[in-house]
């Protein structure tokens, strides 16, 4: 088959919930838009994550990342009610709260620790003892000592947020090309950028947003590249409707578990660096499963529905890549999110796409995450 060459203003490689975010906030515009993607929209990240919006629960310390994903928080009611009514579909957005449980003396030491210079800078967030958890969480194991209540974070059902933007774009006149894989990406005169396919087509357009998740490093692009590794995530699903527990609930080494409203209970998650295998494996489960005795142990009993993996996009100081190649300024990265891809949809899709429609805007907030500090 013949090759073809075709033109657009933005070309949008990566059909995630970040690069989904971000032709959202590009819907508007006069532009010609392209949304590509190599697979399944959203197969790799967005429809294996437990959809959990934690910013003051997923940091140990203050900082930039900290204050984007609170920014991002603050935007998704406004954000998930614009796509429900675009789309007709819910994405679920339940605003739950947030428990953060310690099940030994060094764990509490940890958790009060957050909670001092939490609450130091104005977090609204109540530490509760051990007899408090009891009384107002009966579902939860008498082993636990306390616990950080974050009033404010919440979840979402994020294949169906997904699933929801995907449904709003098609009723705008932005192109979606799925089954398109990227394989190289090259400048070209007058300030342009050329994306070539699998199949040899050339995709041409005035500016291209990277958006692959843990796939950056399989394409060819102009140097220096961000180191973007596949960090796998295992997680399973269980079944129990009358499961009075509503709050997301987070226990030691980084395990969950997050009521559904459908009565289902997601439970996750490992990381381990395997490559792009997505594979659930016996001791992968019982990582996170093996601690709810001492946490939840009736969920260890419940019908279990479901095991999945997904893989999340890590970079090796753990913060997203946003912002312009250092010698390419109409090739934008947006990626690296890691754990925190659907909590920071909203503001990454705000700030990436006034980026591309501004140039050259004045938003420091995004200088700590510039694909620049990898030079």
């Amino acid at each position: 088959m013949e090759s073809r060459t075709t033109d657009w203003d933005i070309v949008i490689v990566g059909a995630g919930i970040i690069g989904c975010s971000i032709a959202w906030h590009l819907r508007e515009s006069s532009l010609r838009i392209l949304l590509v993607e190599r697979s399944e929209p959203g197969g790799l990240a967005t429809n294996a994550a437990a959809g959990i919006l934690g910013p003051l629960n997923e940091t140990s310390s203050p900082g930039p990342l900290l204050d984007l994903m609170q920014e991002s928080l603050a935007m998704y009611p406004s954000f998930v009610e614009e796509v429900q009514r675009f789309s007709g579909l819910s994405a679920d957005l339940v605003p739950s709260g947030i428990l953060s449980v310690a099940t030994s003396q060094e764990e509490m030491k940890q958790l009060t620790s957050r909670w001092e210079w939490q609450k130091s800078r104005g977090k609204d967030l109540t530490f509760l003892q051990a007899d408090q958890v009891r009384k107002e969480f009966p579902e939860l194991s008498k082993d636990i000592l306390g616990a950080i209540h974050y009033p404010h974070e919440s979840h979402v059902f994020a294949p169906r947020l997904l699933k929801g933007l995907l449904g709003g774009l098609g009723k705008t006149s932005v192109s979606f090309r799925p089954g398109t894989s990227i394989r190289k990406i090259r400048p070209e005169a007058k300030h342009e950028m050329t994306a070539e396919t699998s199949h040899g087509d050339r995709i041409r357009s005035r500016q291209i947003v990277l958006t692959p998740g843990a796939y950056l490093n399989e394409m060819e692009i102009p140097d220096p590249v961000p180191p973007i590794i596949p960090a796998n995530g295992q997680i399973l699903s269980v079944r129990i409707p009358d499961f009075s527990l509503r709050k997301v609930v987070f226990y030691p080494e980084k395990g969950y578990f997050v009521p559904k409203l459908d009565g289902t209970v997601v439970i996750g998650a490992t990381e381990e660096t395997v490559g792009f295998q997505t594979r659930v494996t016996p001791r992968g489960i019982m990582e996170f499963l093996s601690p709810l005795e001492h946490v939840c142990p009736r969920l260890l009993d419940a019908p279990l529905q479901m095991t999945w993996s997904g893989l999340r996009p890590k970079t090796p100081d753990c913060l997203p890549v946003l912002g312009s190649h250092p010698h390419y300024p109409n090739l934008v990265f947006a990626t690296g999110h890691y754990r925190n891809g659907i909590l920071l949809a909203p503001v990454t899709g705000k700030k990436i796409a006034r980026l591309l429609l501004e140039r050259n805007p004045k938003d420091n907030s995004l200088l700590p995450f510039s694909p620049d500090r990898f030079v």
